[in-house]
């Protein structure tokens, strides 16, 4: 990149680190880290920085602006937000939240709940659209469930939320969730529901049909000559005669 490319990199990764990370789909750990795999999945996301990769993050650094963000082995930060980007308390949640899970843990997540697949926390977002993009960062094609998040604080739970757009809890019970039955359910669902032929009646114990051939002592029917005789051999015959 250069010198304006990178400026303009610098800007925009200060309003995603250390303003609103949760714009797009990322939570800080308690010293305001993230991932850098899940910062540069997010960055990928949009238009102009799809070409991104770490190393970009580590000329970001050579270029001066090493006093602003920190990496840290896996993990990067702003050194200095511009606001509160930690997760807090949260009394009272939206009656709805979501969450996309990958297709293949989606029969389990309805059976057992949501448990955190990495870190303390099971991430919920106030919108389906947010919940399918943080999905699709693990599955291109995820199960989009929604959350009773009213109910399940009722019952208990605790929410913390990022600025309103990410919600936080420790476990989601399957109580709470609502979403379409698993793929093999519906296909059972399906099969149950098949008309099935009826079985054709068994025959009458005693009947009998004879056959001529074999009752009357005739034998096989013999094949005719025409049938059995090769084409050269019968157009050899209509030679002879002629």
């Amino acid at each position: 990149m250069n010198r304006k490319e990178i400026q303009r990199f610098a800007k925009f990764l200060s309003y995603v680190l250390g303003v609103r990370p949760d714009e797009f789909g990322l939570v800080p750990d308690p010293e305001g880290f993230v991932w850098i795999k899940d910062l540069l999945q997010a960055l990928r996301e949009e238009d102009e920085w799809r070409f991104l990769g770490r190393a970009h993050l580590a000329e970001l650094l050579h270029a001066g602006f090493g006093q602003e963000f920190e990496i840290q082995e896996d993990r990067i930060r702003c050194r200095v937000p511009k606001g509160s980007i930690l997760p807090e308390p949260v009394g009272s949640p939206p009656a709805k939240l979501y969450c996309a899970v990958r297709q293949r843990a989606h029969p389990v997540v309805l059976e057992k709940g949501l448990k955190p697949a990495k870190g303390p926390w099971v991430v919920l977002s106030r919108t389906p659209e947010m919940a399918l993009r943080i999905g699709r960062r693990k599955d291109p094609h995820p199960v989009t469930l929604e959350v009773r998040a009213q109910q399940a604080a009722a019952s208990g739970l605790r929410f913390h939320s990022t600025q309103g757009e990410l919600f936080l809890v420790e476990e989601i019970p399957a109580t709470f969730l609502v979403g379409p039955r698993p793929a093999q359910e519906r296909k059972e669902g399906r099969a149950s529901r098949r008309i099935t032929a009826l079985p054709t009646e068994p025959p009458i114990q005693g009947s009998f049909y004879p056959d001529p051939h074999k009752d009357m002592g005739l034998g096989p029917p013999r094949p005719s000559r025409r049938s059995k005789d090769p084409q050269w051999r019968r157009e050899r015959r209509r030679g002879n005669k002629g």
